[in-house]
């Protein structure tokens, strides 16, 4: 199995797969928080959030984004992402409904909830990485576009 099938399969076993994004704060420094996703096959990355926050501001500022996420258990074999890439900010209605579900009924109105967006993730750099002596370490790098 390649890295895209691993990323792929591993990241689409709920309806939505935790993960830690990294963004750059106003002072340089790194600043991580969870967040809920979805990949696509092309994979891009979706995380729903509210338009009002911190992470919002720093990925406008700053687009460059990493995340976390993957298997969480170090007691059985797996394997876990980082992924590195490039964030914007969508308020566009089909990546709104591209994300809505169950968690968001709790925190939304609606899809047309003003506080609605959704960060858009262009990996560029996919590492899968063993744990507990899960399959091999591999990794995928986005094709440069002239």
């Amino acid at each position: 199995m390649d890295v895209v099938e691993r990323v792929l399969a591993g990241l689409r076993r709920d309806e939505f797969f935790l993960a830690a994004l990294a963004t750059v704060g106003a002072n340089g420094g790194p600043c991580v928080r969870y967040v809920r996703g979805t990949i696509d096959d092309d994979l891009t990355i979706r995380c729903p959030t509210f338009l009002d926050t911190n992470k919002v501001a720093q990925i406008r500022a700053h687009p460059a984004v990493a995340l976390t996420c993957g298997d969480t258990d170090s007691s059985h074999p797996g394997t876990y992402f980082e992924i590195r890439g490039e964030a914007r900010i969508s308020l566009d209605p089909a990546d709104r409904r591209h994300v809505w579900g169950t968690l968001q009924r709790k925190w939304f109105s609606g899809l047309d909830d003003p506080e609605f967006a959704v960060v858009v993730i262009r990996p560029t750099v996919i590492e899968a990485l063993p744990i507990a002596g899960g399959p091999e370490s591999q990794v995928w790098r986005a094709e440069i576009r002239g």
